[in-house]
């Protein structure tokens, strides 16, 4: 009798832990297959306001056709960028050290020219070139303020260390060029005035200027082949004014297609001929 109440604990403790073990062994694997799903979830498709009108959107569209209004907008989470006296938005300029970092491994020595630039900064420097070259080269290879990019806050000038080519089109030849241009979505930028698309951005070849888009859709233009943000950017605004289905619609569709499970495959009812046989 003392023997059996001296091991009942130790037997209820054992039977406790056999049961305790399969429920904990579940436990864990739901929670790493939830943070999978959301960490797998896909990014919602962009909006034709978040295209056309807001301008803190990563995807919003500037140039000479479409000027920043106000035109001395500025965005609100700019922060400098480590290791540099320059500024982007919040997202850009992580995105920005983590390329910077990741060129550092590849023994890329990449650094960062020129990114925010006020629209005060950007008058300055257009009627310098103005001055320099004339109105008309002056509009290929610098915007008026109010239309540059680099008043986003998401684009930077990148340039060697060494100085060679930087600024200039042979830069894209050189091996940090060329890295740049291979790597650049990765971290969600894209080259954003290629060398064949002045006829479509208006301005000259600058394989060293980035802009940031995000990864998912710096990935989606690279996979689509479009030329220029220009077109990659049209692309999504038509795509974003087809209105998905309804669930009415959808409901309709399905069982309009339920019937097809019933049918034997490849038959042509209207002769009677089984081209399964």
């Amino acid at each position: 009798m003392s023997l059996f109440r001296a091991g009942l604990p130790a037997l209820l403790l054992g039977a406790c832990l056999v049961l305790a073990a399969p429920l904990a062994a579940q436990a864990a694997p739901m929670d790493a297959a939830a943070a999978q799903v959301r960490a797998e979830k896909p990014a919602k498709p962009p909006t034709t306001k978040e295209l056309t009108k807001d301008q803190d959107s990563y995807l919003a569209l500037v140039s000479r056709d479409h000027p920043l209004d106000p035109a001395n907008y500025k965005p609100k989470d700019l922060r400098t960028v480590s290791g540099t006296g320059m500024e982007l938005r919040k997202d850009a300029a992580t995105a920005l050290e983590s390329l910077l970092k990741a060129s550092r491994k590849d023994a890329q020595s990449l650094s960062v020219l020129s990114a925010y630039r006020s629209y005060d900064r950007q008058i300055a420097l257009f009627n310098g070139y103005k001055a320099r070259y004339g109105t008309d080269y002056a509009t290929r290879i610098s915007a008026p303020a109010g239309t540059s990019e680099h008043q986003l806050g998401l684009a930077a000038d990148i340039g060697l260390s060494s100085g060679v080519c930087n600024l200039k089109a042979c830069f894209g030849e050189t091996e940090g060029g060329k890295w740049l241009a291979a790597n650049a979505a990765d971290f969600g930028f894209i080259i954003r005035y290629p060398a064949d698309g002045e006829k479509v951005t208006g301005y000259k070849y600058e394989p060293w200027h980035l802009r940031f888009i995000g990864v998912d859709q710096a990935k989606a233009m690279e996979k689509s082949k479009a030329g220029t943000f220009e077109a990659f950017h049209a692309a999504l605004v038509k795509a974003s004014k087809v209105k998905p289905p309804t669930a009415a619609q959808i409901k309709k569709q399905r069982e309009s297609l339920l019937i097809l499970r019933f049918l034997p495959p490849y038959r042509d009812w209207s002769i009677g001929y089984d081209f399964a046989r």
